[in-house]
C-alpha cells in the first residue's frame, strides 16, 4: 500500500515591492505536526470563536501558548506561520497579532 505524499507543492503570486509581483514555489512538509503538543486538543484553544471578546481571547491565547512553550516543532510551527502567512490562531506561540507586528517590521527593514 502507497502512503499518500505529506509534501505537497504549490505556485502562488505574491506582490514584490512596488507593485512588483513574483512568483513563489511553496512546497509544504506536514510531517512536523504529527509530534505537535497541540495535535491531540481542540482546535478552539488555538482559534477562537467569532465575537470573542478580548479578554476571552486573551486568556485562551495565553493557554494556547503555554502549550506551545514546551513542543517539540514550535520553532517549524512558527516559520511556517509567518513563511505562508497564516491569518488566524495561535501557531509555534506566536499569535495573530504577534505574526502582524511581526511581517511590519520585516517589511518596514525590508524597505530601508
Amino acid at each position: 500500500m502507497t502512503m499518500p505524499s505529506l509534501t505537497t507543492t504549490r505556485t502562488t503570486t505574491r506582490r514584490a515591492g512596488r507593485g512588483a509581483r513574483r512568483t513563489v514555489m511553496l512546497e509544504r512538509n506536514w510531517e512536523w505536526q504529527d509530534q505537535a503538543a497541540c495535535r491531540e486538543l481542540p482546535l478552539e484553544l488555538f482559534f477562537g470563536p467569532d465575537g470573542e471578546r478580548p479578554q476571552e481571547r486573551d486568556a485562551r491565547e495565553r493557554r494556547a501558548v503555554q502549550v506551545c512553550a514546551s513542543c517539540p516543532v514550535r520553532d517549524m510551527c512558527a516559520a511556517h506561520a509567518v513563511a505562508l502567512p497564516e491569518a488566524y490562531g495561535v501557531w509555534g506561540g506566536t499569535t495573530e497579532s504577534g505574526r502582524n507586528t511581526r511581517r511590519r517590521r520585516s517589511s518596514r527593514v525590508s524597505a530601508a
